[in-house]
């Protein structure tokens, strides 16, 4: 007996030493739960020379309930909105020519400029193989951002406000002295999505063309895609079955105009 009880403490101390050393690992994270790392490929290096990738950590998108104003009606009432924490740093990456972010890219740039960090957020919904997608472009929701800064703990700018010069290089590995957050909204997303992917742009100048279905030249932009799964169902709207489905891919996309969700009358929380 006093040989099991032995085993058997020696056990509970090594799942509390697992389950505490992953809550720190966790915690070093700030709670990520997907990274884009900045990287390139020699194509991409001798296609665009002055070419930019910020290394990107995100959450996985969460629910809150909020008491928003209808623009048209001026009425209030609650709905959940959908928003998706991140954070942005511009790492160092090889390049293997001589050129830099801000370098002239002629004799008349004299006073060259950082280029503009201008995220944009696309949240595409599927209900299956047959069933039919929502496109929502994120938005700015007033009402929402101070319910998620206090949740959060941390200021995160908006789409708008988060506009800015891209911060300046740091080493892979180094702590940076400029990071960027900030925080995707949607509003009216269908309470009955199963799985979802959201579009991440902005994070990088990367670009190419290429001839689109009517021969006429077409931009594609360098995007990061995740792919997310909810087992939930609308009625039982729980955030903490939201799951990463894959890893983030960087991937060329074409230039769409925003999106505006329509569904059906949504749902009170």
């Amino acid at each position: 007996m006093r040989a099991f009880g032995i085993r058997l403490a020696l056990l509970s101390f090594l799942v509390l030493s697992l389950a505490m050393s992953a809550q720190a690992q966790s915690g070093r994270r700030g709670g990520y739960a997907g990274r884009a790392a900045a990287t390139i490929t020699g194509d991409e290096l001798i296609g665009q020379t002055n070419l930019w990738v910020l290394e990107v950590d995100f959450k996985k998108p969460r629910m809150i309930s909020v008491e928003v104003t209808d623009p048209k009606t001026r009425e209030k009432k609650q709905e959940w909105i959908w928003y998706m924490a991140y954070r942005a740093i511009n790492r160092t990456i090889d390049r293997r020519v001589d050129a830099t972010d801000t370098d002239p890219q002629n004799d008349y740039d004299v006073q060259p400029r950082r280029p503009l960090f201008v995220p944009a957020f696309t949240l595409v919904t599927s209900k299956g193989v047959n069933g039919a997608s929502q496109i929502v472009s994120d938005t700015v929701i007033p009402e929402a951002e101070p319910l998620i800064r206090a949740r959060e703990k941390r200021e995160l700018k908006n789409s708008v406000t988060v506009v800015r010069e891209i911060p300046k290089l740091t080493p892979v590995g180094a702590p940076a002295d400029e990071i960027i957050y900030g925080v995707a909204m949607w509003r009216g997303v269908d309470p009955e999505t199963d799985f979802f992917t959201v579009f991440m742009g902005g994070f990088s100048n990367g670009y190419r063309v290429i001839r689109g279905p009517d021969d006429r030249p077409l931009i594609e932009r360098r995007t990061i895609m995740q792919e997310f799964w909810r087992p939930g169902d609308s009625f039982d709207q729980k955030e903490v079955e939201i799951r990463l489905k894959g890893t983030p891919k960087w991937l060329y996309r074409p230039d769409v105009p925003k999106a505006v969700a329509t569904p059906a009358e949504p749902k009170q929380p």
